[in-house]
């Protein structure tokens, strides 16, 4: 059964940066619905992209922040990771905050 509480999994997943940005994934809108079955023993996240066409590969590094940032604080637990399209505001919001903080 899972040990981690709600709002520490909020906390682990809110602090996770993105790998090219210099801001956490929640700042930049990119997380969704959190939530914890804890008689499934499963953690579902939704990851907010700012287009469905970014490439696989920066697709697979956000995910693996994620799974890792969890699988340190919910060892065991099963984990689903959906993916959703940010609106026309959410978009404008990651652009100009990349822009900013770009760290390549």
């Amino acid at each position: 059964m899972l040990q981690i509480t709600q709002n520490e999994l909020v906390d682990v997943i809110h602090g996770i940066e993105h790998p090219e940005i210099a801001n956490t994934l929640k700042e930049l809108g990119m997380i969704g619905d959190i939530t914890i079955n804890k008689e499934e023993n499963s953690i579902s996240v939704t990851l907010v992209l700012p287009m469905m066409t970014i490439p696989i590969s920066i697709k697979e590094m956000l995910i693996n922040s994620i799974a890792n940032g969890i699988r340190e604080k919910a060892k065991g637990s099963k984990l689903k990771i959906s993916l959703a399209k940010m609106n026309e505001e959410q978009r404008i919001n990651f652009m100009n905050l990349s822009k900013q903080n770009w760290k390549l």
